[in-house]
C-alpha cells in the first residue's frame, strides 16, 4: 500500500469518526442562558427568588438544586455555568429571609417544607426533565437532609458536603458544651444580610452587601450573667433559642436528622472530611442511611468519600501539612458532576463500580 493510499484511508477514517463523535461532545457543551431572580411562592405564599442557569437549547434536562443562606450571586456561580455547560439546569435560591427572598431567617426550621415546594416547583419548569438533585455543603448540606425527610417525590438524589446529623450535638452543642466560637461567628456573620434587610426595610434605601459591617461588633457581647447585647433579640433571635435550650429537648429533637433516616429514600453521595468540623455528623449520614433508609434501593445509593479539608479549605494542604499530589485530586465541582453524572445520565464512572466507600488514607497519602 503506498504512503498516499494509506493516509488517504487514515484521512477518511478520522473524519468519519469525527462526524460521528463530534455531535457527542457538543451535546454536553452547551452555552448557558441564565434568569436571574425567579420567584417560587412556598406553600405559606412566602416568595423565595432563584437564579436559573440552564442550557441555551431544546429540549428537557435534569435539575440541579442548591438553596442557600450564603447568598445565591456566591461563588456557586462558577459550578452553574460548568454544570450548566454539561447538559443540567443549576437553580440556585436564597433561603427564606436571606438576600433576595422574603420572610424571616431562623436557621433549619423552614427548610424541610421550603425544600419540598422548590424541589416541585423546579421539577415542573418547562425545560426540567423531572429528575432533582441537591448539592453543596455545610449548612446547604443541612437544607438537602430536611428536605429529603420530607420526601418530595421529584428529588431523586442529594450530594451533601461536610454537614452535620444532629443540629444540636455536633454543629450548636458538642458533648454538652455551647460552641461558643463557632455559633457566635456563624451567627454574627449571618446577622450581616439580617441588618442590611432591616435598614432597607426602614430607610427603603438599597443597602449594599457589607455596606454595614459588622467586623468586631459586638453582638454577642454578653456582660453579665443573664444578660444579652440588645441586638441579638431582632438580628439573631435563634442565638437566644440555643442558649435556653442546652438539652437535646423537643426543640431539637423536631429538627434532627438521625432520627429521620427512615424518612429518607434517595440515593446521596455524602462527602466528608478529616479535617471538618462536621466529620463525624457525614459519617454517620452514610452509615444511618445505608442501615435505614426508606427503601433498599435507597440503603444501597449510599456513597462516601472522605478527603482532605472540608470548612479547612480543599487542596493538599491543611495549615503546615502536605499531603502530596493525591490529596489535590479532589475536586468539589468534579465530583458533584460525576455523582449526577452516573445517577441522573447512567454514565458508568466510579461510582458504577459496587464500592461505595473512597477514603483518603493519611501517612500512605492514598486513595
Amino acid at each position: 500500500m503506498t504512503s498516499k493510499l494509506l493516509f488517504f484511508r487514515q484521512s477518511t477514517l478520522f473524519l468519519l469518526l469525527a462526524l460521528f463523535i463530534s455531535p457527542l461532545f457538543a451535546a454536553e457543551h452547551y452555552a448557558v442562558k441564565v434568569e436571574r431572580d425567579i420567584s417560587a411562592k412556598m406553600r405559606d405564599g412566602v416568595a423565595l427568588r432563584a437564579a436559573i442557569y440552564r442550557p441555551d437549547a431544546d429540549g428537557k434536562f435534569p435539575v440541579l438544586l442548591q438553596r442557600t443562606p450564603y447568598n445565591k450571586t456566591g461563588w456557586s456561580m462558577n459550578f452553574a455555568y460548568l454544570a450548566a455547560g454539561r447538559g443540567y439546569v443549576v437553580v440556585i435560591q436564597d433561603v427564606r429571609g436571606r438576600y433576595a427572598s422574603e420572610g424571616d431567617w431562623y436557621p433549619f426550621i423552614h427548610e424541610a417544607e421550603d425544600g419540598y415546594d422548590t424541589v416541585e416547583w423546579v421539577a415542573a419548569l418547562p425545560y426540567s426533565d423531572g429528575k432533582v438533585g441537591m448539592f453543596g455543603g455545610s449548612y446547604v448540606g443541612a437544607t438537602q437532609m430536611l428536605a429529603a425527610t420530607a420526601h418530595p417525590p421529584h428529588l431523586a438524589g442529594i450530594c451533601p458536603a461536610v454537614t452535620a446529623s444532629n443540629y444540636h450535638d455536633g454543629w450548636t452543642y458538642q458533648g454538652g458544651a455551647f460552641e461558643q466560637w463557632f455559633d457566635e461567628s456563624w451567627a454574627s456573620g449571618l446577622a450581616q444580610d439580617t441588618l442590611n434587610r432591616s435598614v432597607q426595610k426602614a430607610t427603603n434605601a438599597r443597602i449594599a452587601q457589607d455596606a454595614l459591617p459588622l467586623t468586631g461588633y459586638p453582638l454577642f457581647n454578653l456582660p453579665a450573667a443573664g444578660a444579652v447585647n440588645s441586638s441579638t433579640p431582632s438580628l439573631a433571635p435563634y442565638f437566644l433559642d440555643w442558649l435556653a435550650h442546652p438539652a437535646y429537648d423537643d426543640y431539637w429533637k423536631r429538627l434532627t436528622i438521625e432520627d429521620h433516616y427512615p424518612d429518607i429514600g434517595v440515593p446521596a453521595l455524602h462527602v466528608a472530611a478529616w479535617y471538618d468540623i462536621f466529620l463525624g455528623g457525614s459519617l454517620r449520614n452514610y452509615t444511618g442511611l445505608k442501615a435505614n433508609a426508606a427503601t433498599e434501593e435507597a440503603r444501597k445509593g449510599q456513597r462516601l468519600l472522605v478527603t482532605i479539608g472540608g470548612h479547612a479549605g480543599d487542596g493538599r494542604k491543611i495549615g503546615d501539612l502536605d499531603f502530596g499530589p493525591e490529596a489535590a485530586k479532589y475536586d468539589e465541582y468534579d465530583a458533584t458532576l460525576r455523582w449526577y453524572d452516573f445517577l441522573f445520565k447512567g454514565i458508568q464512572n466510579e461510582f458504577a463500580t459496587g464500592k461505595p466507600v473512597t477514603i483518603f488514607v493519611m501517612g500512605p497519602n492514598q486513595w
